[in-house]
């Protein structure tokens, strides 16, 4: 055999097994279309939200996949209340004294920032295109339109907290918490702030001193069908914040019962 003959003979050979090895791939492909989708997740995911270290990202996403059947996750902590009840004020307090173990929610928007606002931090700003995708996925574990804007809770927002054996703290209404619920069954802790009276909330609203009495008037009513529905679906722990910090005792007495292994 002369080595032109060798070469052809040779390269016949390898054309074959490159087209063996191309069929193999398609086939496997073919049974396993998951593939596509968890790419195209993965893909969605990362335009969405530009991570800088997207080496880093990656290895913390595929890693949701590989946790341990028996590694502990902390449910999510939903946390509603009417406007003026002081939810936020509680909040920031607890990030500030548990910020290893409590970790705020960001919401997905399709709305512009406003000055001050950081894409990552107080929202994930997205195109309509964007988030009707997400829609179209089911990744929203629940969203809601709000003046021609949409805002959502991202699912893949509160597992990435889970994983990591921290309690994803998401605000939202009850309307939102609802929804929640039932794609989540028994799988949340549900806490309410509510005021000591209505005439107390009219009054914390007219102290802000940045509202007219027409707003004011509408947040009240707001504020009644909030806790009518908060109190009918009987899955929330209230708490009245008629003193700051007495409700902040309040409040981590009852998250000592809700998550024990954290020893907050």
């Amino acid at each position: 055999m002369d080595q032109q003959q060798f070469d052809s003979e040779l390269q016949t050979y390898f054309l074959h097994i490159k087209h063996e090895i191309k069929q193999e791939h398609i086939e496997y492909l073919k049974k396993h279309p998951e593939l596509n989708q968890i790419l195209n997740d993965f893909t969605s995911q990362i335009i969405l939200e530009k991570p800088d270290n997207v080496y880093q990202y990656a290895k913390e996403y595929f890693s949701f996949f590989n946790q341990e059947k028996d590694l502990k996750t902390c449910k999510p902590l939903l946390f509603s209340g009417a406007s003026g009840v002081g939810k936020g004020t509680l909040l920031q307090m607890l990030f500030k004294q548990y910020p290893q173990q409590f970790v705020f929610s960001v919401s997905y928007t399709t709305r512009a920032p406003r000055p001050g606002e950081v894409h990552g931090q107080h929202y994930y700003f997205v195109s309509k295109e964007e988030f009707q995708k997400e829609i179209e996925k089911k990744a929203f574990l629940e969203y809601c339109e709000v003046h021609g804007n949409y805002y959502g809770t991202h699912l893949a927002q509160v597992q990435k907290v889970m994983k990591q054996g921290q309690v994803c703290v998401i605000e939202i209404d009850v309307q939102g918490a609802e929804k929640i619920s039932k794609s989540m069954p028994n799988q949340c802790n549900y806490i309410f702030i509510n005021a000591p009276s209505n005439e107390e909330l009219r009054k914390r609203l007219t102290g802000r001193g940045t509202e007219t009495e027409e707003v004011i008037e509408k947040r009240m009513k707001n504020a009644e069908k909030e806790i009518e529905k908060a109190h009918s679906l009987g899955f929330y722990n209230e708490i009245l914040n008629d003193d700051v910090q007495k409700a902040f005792k309040k409040l981590i007495d009852l998250l000592k019962t809700f998550y024990a292994d954290l020893k907050l």
